[in-house]
């Protein structure tokens, strides 16, 4: 997944050794949600689980969902 073209992540060498993590949430990276989420997780147990925003999941959901339609075409 090509992290660059979500708004809410960012890469800094500071936090996790430069993986994607959330603006907001420095310290949780990206791929964590998307991967919980295709392991079948539901967006308020990975928001619960993870203790950050459910609109954070949602936002990661919405994303792979369109660029992965924008590669399956």
């Amino acid at each position: 997944m090509d992290w660059s073209k979500f708004d809410l992540a960012m890469t800094d060498l500071r936090y996790l050794h430069g993986a994607p993590v959330f603006r907001v949430e420095p310290r949780m990276p990206v791929q964590a949600v998307l991967d919980n989420l295709d392991d079948g997780m539901t967006p308020e147990a990975v928001a619960e689980a993870y203790q950050i925003d459910l609109h954070l999941v949602m936002a990661v959901k919405q994303f792979a969902e369109s660029q992965r339609l924008a590669h399956s075409v």
